[in-house]
Parts: C-alpha cells; structure tokens; sequence
C-alpha cells in the first residue's frame, strides 16, 4: 500500500507557486519532446510497410509481403510489456528521470541502426533477421516511455490542470507521428523513382539528431517532487512489480483495458490507416503521407483542447463520449474514403480523429490516476504495454489479413465500432473515489 507521506508540493508563497508552476511546464516540454521522438520513430515503421515489404520481403504476391511486414511491425509489441516492467521499474526504484533517459537512447540508435540496414538484396535472410531484431529493440523502449512520461508529467502538475499538461504527450505523440507520416510521404515523392532503396531510408535515419536534441532537453529535469518526497521518506517499492499485482490487481486489469482501447484506436485509425489508403484503396504513397499528416496534425491539436475539456468534465464522461463517437461515425468515415477525392478523404480522416482526440485526453489522465507514487511507473508502462500488445501488435495484421480473406474493405470500421463497445463497457466499471479538483478513479 501508498506510505504516508507528507509530499512536498503544498506550495505557500506566490514566488514557490510561480516556480512549481515553471518547473512543471518544463517537465512537461521534456516528457512530451521525448515523447514525440518515441512515437516518430515507432511510427515510421507503419507509414513505410508498403515501401519496406520490397526491399525485406520481397516476393510474387504483394498481400503476402505486406503481411510479413506487418508482422514484423507487430513483433515490437509482444516486447512492449517487458519494456514496461524494466523501464517502469527502473522508473519506480531510481527515478523518473533515469527511466526517461535510457527509453529515448534506446529508441533512437535502434532507429538510425533501421535506416542503415543493408536489404535482402544485399545480404539474404540476414536482412529481415536485423529487421527484426532492431524492431523488438524499438518495442522494449516504447514500453517504457509512456508510463514514465505519463507518471512523470501527472507528478509535477497543478492538481486542476493534469488532464491538460498529461495531454501534451499524446498530444506531441500523435505530432511525432504526423512528422513520420510527413516524412514518408516527402521521401516517396523525391526519391520514389530515382532511388527508391533511399525513400523509406530517410525518415528513420532523421531519428538521430532527433535524439541528440531530447538527451539534452532531459538532462536538465529533475525527478518529480512526489518521487523525491517518498524516496527521502524510504517509502520506495523494493519489488513493484510484484506489488502491483498483489496490492493493485484490480486497477491494473482496468488500465489494460483502457489501453487496449485506447491503441486500437491509435494504431487502425492513424497508422494502419496509412496502408489501408495505399495497399487497400490504392491510393499514391505520397498522396497517403499528406493525407495522414492534416488528419493527425489536426488530432495534435485538439487533444490538448480535450484536455482542458477533461479537466473540466472528469475523465469517465470524455472517455465514454469518445466510444459513443466511435460507433458512430467509424463506418460513413470510412466509406467516404478513396481515390476519387483527396479533399474528401482528408475530410473523412479528420472527423475521424474526434472520437481518437476525446480517447486520448481521457486515457492519459486516467492511467496514472488509477495507481499510487510507489507503483505508477511500474504499473502504466506495463499496463499500457500489455494492452498495446492487442491494439496495435496484432489489430493490422487481422485489419489486413481480414481485408485479403473476405474482400470487405469496410473491415476496420467494424473493428472500431467494437473498440467502442468495449470501452464504454470498461469505463462504466470505473467510479470517482474523489471527484473534485484532483479527480481519483478506482
């Protein structure tokens, strides 16, 4: 169970309260920048799968090495909550910041090492081998970075605004991945006819500096005042890991739901979107990456609105307009998408981010708050991992797989309109413990 603690973020004096209030909004920059290179060069991967199927996988039926390539995307996920365990419990045992830290080195010279591999041109089977083997690397990070972030920013912030600072990390998530979009989509423009090896090359090997610039952006944190305060009271896990899941199951089992959710979602609405524009309604690999990058830069936007709106509302009644909003209008989306017009597709994904902006705002506040300090880093960077592993390792490859057995390319809207049942299922099962200015849930 939480130690009593007396944390020292009662602030008396305006001078100490503009101070927190300074050190939280960096706190913050620093979370979310890393963030946004997280999710950049997770997200690469995705918005490049058609591109990379030729140069890995190459072979005589298309579907089939897209397939591949997407389970190699996949692959990244079954990782993800061993990520969450080490990096959440290096987060929960010696600081928010040391986790922070190691989760952005490892995600960025795991990418840079993606954009130098040789293809299977070059060197045979070794080629997917080091595919993979960089693409597990990548899943290990991204499964620390967001329960780390995510405690980290809920720590440092003013009780009455955490919805909105929380909300500036997928809000700069959901910007790493209209940059990798944007990205993809530069690249198969310029290089798609004179040097096609080079066009899915360039987005990945932009992750370098990209890192350099996040190193010393979170070397000049400190780790919360919530984590110094229990860590100088010796109230510290020893194994939180194992706490979790004998003090906490309960909350644990609702936070991999709620991101189970959540990354159904994310990965179908605003990465495999990208294949299903190409390799589904054939749509141009550049005409795709711009497409992608107004609709998601627009979800960038608005998620830190709906943060303020979950401030205002609480998390429960967002999170249940977001699902309502996916039954709705997943399926009219997504039948007014295709070739034909670029000006309505656009539309179309546009809408579709409403109900994924409202998803995000809710579920960022949420996962924290249903743990204690103790176990925080711990238990959303595991739970939030298993859940990934469900909504984005597995749901484009069934996405894709499902498409090539049936012929119904209406397959992810059904997909999502399920997403949306579930999740008002789970967050009825959620009440206030303390509904207020600093909102509890349990």
């Amino acid at each position: 169970m939480e130690h009593a603690v007396t944390f020292t973020t009662a602030i008396d004096s305006d001078d100490a309260k503009a101070r927190h209030v300074r050190e939280a909004k960096k706190a913050t920059v620093a979370a979310s920048f890393g963030t946004f290179l997280e999710y950049y060069d997770f997200s690469c991967y995705g918005y490049v799968a058609a591109m990379l199927a030729s140069s890995f996988f190459p072979g005589d039926d298309p579907t089939a090495s897209l397939l591949s390539t997407l389970a190699v995307f996949g692959s990244a996920f079954i990782v993800r909550p061993l990520g969450g365990i080490v990096f959440g419990g290096i987060g929960d045992r010696f600081g928010r910041k040391a986790a922070l830290l190691a989760t952005v080195l490892l995600m960025g010279f795991s990418s840079t090492a993606i954009g130098l591999l040789p293809t299977y041109a070059s060197i045979g089977v070794a080629a997917p081998a080091l595919l993979i083997t960089l693409r597990l690397l990548q899943g290990l990070s991204a499964g620390g970075e967001i329960g780390g972030a995510a405690s980290y920013v809920r720590e440092w912030a003013p009780p009455h605004r955490r919805a909105l600072y929380i909300s500036f990390i997928p809000g700069i998530a959901v910007l790493g991945k209209a940059t990798a979009a944007g990205m993809a989509g530069i690249a198969a423009a310029m290089f798609a006819k004179d040097a096609p090896d080079w066009a899915w090359r360039v987005p990945f090997l932009a992750a370098f500096p990209l890192m350099l610039g996040c190193l010393w952006i979170r070397l000049k944190i400190e780790d919360s005042p919530e984590f110094n305060s229990l860590r100088t009271a010796g109230g510290l896990s020893k194994a939180p890991l194992t706490e979790l899941f004998k003090a906490y199951p309960a909350s644990l089992v609702k936070l991999m739901l709620f991101a189970l959710v959540q990354t159904v979602g994310t990965y179908i609405g605003t990465v495999y979107v990208a294949v299903y524009l190409k390799a589904v309604l054939k749509m141009p690999q550049a005409q795709v990456g711009f497409i992608v990058l107004i609709a998601i830069t627009c979800a960038a936007v608005l998620i830190p609105v709906f943060g303020m709106v979950t401030d205002r509302f609480g998390a429960k009644k967002v999170l249940a307009a977001s699902y309502g909003f996916y039954i709705v209008l997943s399926y009219p989306m997504y039948a007014l998408m295709g070739p034909e017009s670029f000006n309505l597709t656009v539309f179309a994904l546009v809408v579709t981010m409403l109900p994924y902006t409202l998803c995000q705002a809710g579920s960022y506040l949420m996962y924290p708050e249903l743990l204690p300090t103790r176990v925080r880093s711990t238990g959303v960077s595991f739970g939030h991992s298993f859940g990934s592993v469900i909504g984005g390792g597995l749901m484009p490859y069934l996405a894709t797989a499902l498409i090539a057995w049936s012929g119904d390319i209406m397959i992810p809207t059904y997909m999502l309109m399920a997403n949306g049942v579930l999740g008002l299922i789970v967050v009825l099962s959620v009440r206030d413990a303390r509904p207020g200015e600093a909102r509890k849930y349990r």
